[in-house]
C-alpha cells in the first residue's frame, strides 16, 4: 500500500508552538512560513523541512556523525571511525556563541520542529525508510554542530600530502572522513549529469546572481528553498535541508551569493610516535553485532593522529582549523540573514568561518561589495596550490547504497549551458521579480509532485519565480497549512 505524503494543507497541532504559524507552499513547492515569533518560526522551519526531506536529513546526520555502520554494517567501520575523530571536542558554550547570541535557541527550536515530524514519521514510516530498512531517530541541537561538511569542503590536506610525497596511507585516511549523504548508483545513467562549472556569485546595482556547482544532478536536491517571516525576520533563499535559516538569498534590504574561497585550513605534520599525548577511547555500534566496537582517537599537542609508521616510529598528524570553535558549515548564515546594509553584513560575515567563501553582496541602495568569510588567520592558497584534486576529492566522496530501492525519476535530461543545480537571480529592490531553481525539486519523496518538477526547467535553463511579498505569495499559493500549538483547537 502506498504511503501518504506529508500533510500540506488544513491544520496540524504541533508541540512547542506558542501561537499559530501559517505555511503557504507556492506552485514550486517553496514554503513561505509566517510566524508571530522567532522561536515559532524555527519550530515551523524544522517541521516543514523534515516533512519534505526527513530521509535525506536522517542520512546526512548519520553520515556526518560517523554512524552509518549502525544501519549499514561493518563495511563502514573505518569510515565512521575517522569521521568521528575529526569532530569538535572543545567548549560547547564557545561554539554556540561564535554563531551568535541566539544561535543555540534557534537550533533548539529548529530540532523541536524536526522531532515533531519524526514522531509522525515513526508512527507510519515514509516509503524511503521502509525501503532502506531503518527508522528515523530524534534530534538534538548538538547534531547540527558536526564538522564533516566543513572538512569535506576544505580538502587542502590532500594537496599537501601529494606535494610532500607522503605515503598513500595518509591520503587514504583523509579520504575516509565523511560522505555527502546522497544516494547514487540506483539512478539511470542519464539522470546523473556531471558538471564542470565552478560555483559563482556576481552582483550589480540591480541584483545578485548565484550559481552553485555540484558533482551531479542527484535526487533529492542538495539545497532547499524556504521563506522565513517573523518579527525581525523576512528572508528567502536556499539552505541545507538540515539547517535553520537561509545560507544564500535576500532579505528586505540585502542580497548575497557565495563562491568558493581557497584557503589553507588543513596541515599534515610528521611527528615522533613518542609525541602522542593522549589516547581517547570510544565505542561504535555496528549493525548485526551485539557488542559495541572500541576504537581510539590519538592526539599530539599539535593535532589529530590520522596514520602511523611503526617501522620509523613516527605518526602523521592533522592540524585543522575545524578543531576550533565556530567552524560548523553553514550555521553562520543565521547572522547574515538579518543584515540591513553592507556594514552590518560585514559584521555578520565574521560569524561565517566554514566553508571558506567569497560572498558577493548588494543592498537596496545599489551598493555592491565582496566579503571574504574564512577562519581568522587562514592563508589564501595560491593558484598553483589549489589543485583540482582538492575539489574533486570532496565532491567524489559519495555514498553508494545499491541495496536501496530508491526511485530517481529525473531523466533523461539534456545538459543545460549553465548546469549548476542551484541558480538564483535576485532583483533589487523589486524582489518579486527574483527567480530561482533548485534541481530536481523541493521534495525528497519520489511520489511528491515536487520531487522532480524543477528538472525540466533546469535542463532548459529556465528559472522560476522566487516570491517575496505576501500578496505575490498569496496569488501563487498551492496549499496552506496552519500549525497550531498542541492542545489548542
Amino acid at each position: 500500500m502506498a504511503r501518504p505524503l506529508p500533510q500540506t494543507s488544513g491544520t496540524i497541532a504541533l508541540p512547542g508552538l506558542a501561537a499559530p504559524v501559517r505555511v503557504v507552499r507556492d506552485r514550486a513547492g517553496v514554503p513561505h512560513i509566517y510566524a508571530e515569533s522567532a522561536p515559532d518560526l524555527f519550530v515551523a522551519q524544522g517541521f516543514v523541512q523534515a516533512q519534505d526531506r526527513l530521509f535525506q536529513m536522517d542520512l546526512w546526520r548519520r553520515a556526518s556523525q560517523g554512524r552509518l555502520a549502525e544501519i549499514l554494517g561493518a563495511n563502514f567501520i573505518d569510515r565512521d571511525a575517522m569521521t568521528r575523530r575529526v569532530q569538535y571536542r572543545g567548549d560547547v558554550a564557545a561554539e554556540w556563541e561564535s554563531y551568535g547570541p541566539d544561535a543555540r535557541a534557534i537550533a533548539e527550536a529548529f530540532v523541536r520542529g524536526v522531532n515533531a515530524y519524526v514522531s509522525i514519521a515513526r508512527a507510519r514510516l515514509p516509503e524511503e525508510f521502509v525501503q532502506a530498512r531503518w527508522t528515523p531517530s530524534y534530534w538534538s541541537a548538538a547534531d547540527l554542530l558536526n564538522r564533516t561538511d566543513a572538512f569535506l569542503d576544505s580538502g587542502d590536506a590532500l594537496d599537501e600530502i601529494r606535494r610532500a610525497k607522503l605515503p598513500d596511507v595518509v591520503a587514504d585516511a583523509i579520504r575516509l572522513v565523511g560522505t555527502p549523504p546522497f544516494l547514487v548508483g540506483a539512478a539511470p545513467s542519464d539522470a546523473s549529469t556531471r558538471t564542470r562549472a565552478p560555483s559563482r556569485a556576481e552582483a550589480s546595482a540591480s541584483g545578485v546572481v548565484v550559481g552553485e556547482a555540484v558533482a551531479s544532478l542527484s535526487a533529492p536536491a542538495r539545497r532547499y528553498l524556504v521563506h522565513l517571516v517573523a518579527p525581525g525576520w523576512n528572508v528567502v533563499g536556499a539552505t541545507s535541508p538540515w539547517l535553520p535559516g537561509v545560507a544564500i538569498g535576500h532579505n528586505a534590504r540585502v542580497a548575497w551569493g557565495m563562491t568558493r574561497l581557497a584557503v589553507d585550513t588543513q596541515d599534515i605534520l610528521v611527528e615522533p610516535m613518542a609525541d602522542v599525548t593522549r589516547r581517547e577511547p570510544e565505542l561504535m555500534r555496528i549493525k548485526g553485532r551485539a557488542q559495541m566496537l572500541p576504537f581510539t582517537r590519538d592526539v599530539t599537542r599539535r593535532g589529530l593522529v590520522i596514520a602511523s609508521d611503526r617501522e620509523h616510529e613516527r605518526v602523521f598528524v592533522l592540524r585543522w582549523a575545524g578543531f576550533e570553535p565556530g567552524m560548523t558549515a553553514g550555521l553562520g548564515a543565521l547572522a547574515l540573514d538579518r543584515a540591513t546594509n553592507l556594514a552590518t553584513f560585514r559584521d555578520a560575515a565574521a560569524r561565517w568561518k566554514m566553508p571558506a567563501r567569497r560572498i558577493v553582496v548588494g543592498d537596496a541602495d545599489g551598493r555592491v561589495a565582496t566579503v571574504d568569510a574564512a577562519p581568522r588567520g587562514a592563508r589564501r592558497l595560491r593558484r598553483a596550490d589549489a589543485a583540482p584534486s582538492t575539489t574533486g576529492a570532496a565532491l567524489s566522496a559519495t555514498v553508494v547504497f545499491p541495496h536501496l530501492i530508491h526511485r530517481f525519476d529525473v531523466g533523461p535530461l539534456p545538459r543545460p549551458p549553465d548546469d549548476t543545480a542551484l541558480r538564483m537571480e535576485m532583483t533589487m529592490p523589486d524582489w518579486d521579480r527574483s527567480r530561482a531553481v533548485v534541481a530536481p525539486g523541493q521534495s525528497g519523496a519520489p511520489a511528491s509532485p515536487h520531487y522532480a518538477d524543477a528538472a525540466r526547467a533546469w535542463a532548459s535553463g529556465e528559472l522560476r519565480p522566487l516570491l517575496y511579498s505576501e500578496g505575490a505569495v498569496r496569488s501563487a499559493a498551492e496549499a496552506t497549512l496552519t500549525l497550531i500549538p498542541a492542545g489548542r483547537r
